[in-house]
């Protein structure tokens, strides 16, 4: 499978039925991966959207995508992440550009993309009343 996706959450779990490693343990900094190039941007809404690359203790390259949100009502974070493997980079950004090139010559209609803009503003106008109140 080229592409794998876990979430923060089935980390931990992984994390923690590995016998090998104890809570008790901190990782060693050989089992942190060396990241070589990292860009990210804020969404508009709760969202942020993070590449990494990174380099394997094999010095095999992979490419980590994250989503982070944050829950509105618990404040919590949760990411979701996506890594794809040095083998798979060219059927991936192939997939990607065909992709891309899609939504270049189908864009969301305007009526919808209105109607987002206007959402994303009455949240951000309510979310600074918020703000003025709680002061």
């Amino acid at each position: 499978m080229p592409a794998a996706t876990m979430s923060r959450s089935d980390e931990k779990s992984a994390r923690k039925s590995d016998p090998r490693k104890s809570n008790s343990q901190k990782p060693d900094a050989k089992s942190e991966p060396k990241i070589l190039y990292q860009s990210y941007f804020k969404s508009v809404g709760t969202r942020t959207y993070a590449a990494q690359v990174k380099e394997a203790s094999n010095g095999n390259h992979f490419i980590t995508l994250t989503e982070g949100r944050r829950d509105e009502k618990t404040g919590e974070l949760r990411k979701v992440y996506v890594m794809v493997w040095s083998e798979d980079f060219e059927e991936f950004f192939k997939l990607i550009a065909d992709t891309n090139k899609f939504v270049r010559e189908h864009p969301v209609p305007r009526e919808v993309a209105d109607r987002q803009a206007k959402m994303w503003e009455r949240r951000r106008k309510e979310a600074a009343d918020h703000g003025k109140s709680s002061r």
